[in-house]
């Protein structure tokens, strides 16, 4: 298959160590390597850069990181919905993980159109759907930053049984903003409002 993603050069002596801890020590990921293959028509390319005699490579060694079962918060087969539930559940030092997919799901949308991430665009659908439903602040879960690209309208593929309860929509999932969420915090944190 293909998978679709960016590339980052890394510099600095520090970079990789700093990765290899943060990724596979305190992450639970394995390092891998593979060919990175950028694409022809990009638009971040200038036209002497997309022509047959730029020094672009046509592909580059690249290092990505990966989840094995032997990660501690590997899902592994779960069901959509299972995944969701613990999107929704967790978040880390980094921000929440409702944050970190959408942001890849706006990149995918923006950026590579063309893709067809069935397993990604319904893990967006489902946790777009529980934050409506929930009556949760989007703004809040993405740490105040601007919304990424706006969702489907439906989920990408016909759901599962007993999904269509949790997943009803049609409508754009914006909302105002509430204080709903902070209602969640244990009272002996101190509450930030962005008002």
């Amino acid at each position: 298959g293909i998978v679709w993603g960016r590339a980052f050069e890394v510099r600095g002596e520090a970079a990789l160590p700093y990765l290899d801890t943060r990724e596979c020590k305190l992450g639970g990921y394995h390092l891998q390597f593979t060919n990175f293959h950028p694409r022809q028509s990009s638009p971040y390319s200038s036209d002497s850069e997309s022509s047959e005699d730029s020094s672009t490579p046509l592909s580059f060694p690249a290092v990505f990181y990966v989840a094995t079962p032997s990660n501690r918060h590997w899902l592994g087969d779960a069901p959509l919905t299972e995944i969701a539930s613990q999107i929704m559940e967790c978040s880390g030092p980094s921000g929440h993980n409702v944050e970190y997919l959408l942001r890849l799901a706006g990149f995918m949308h923006e950026f590579v159109p063309e893709a067809s991430d069935e397993h990604l665009f319904t893990l967006e659908f489902l946790v777009r759907s529980r934050i409506k439903q929930q009556n949760l602040c989007i703004k809040t879960l993405m740490g105040g930053a601007p919304l990424p690209a706006s969702p489907p309208r439906t989920p990408p593929h016909e759901l599962e049984d007993g999904e269509g309860e949790e997943a009803a929509g049609g409508e754009p999932m914006v909302r105002p903003d509430s204080f709903q969420y902070t209602s969640r915090v244990p009272p002996k944190k101190l509450r930030c409002l962005n008002i």
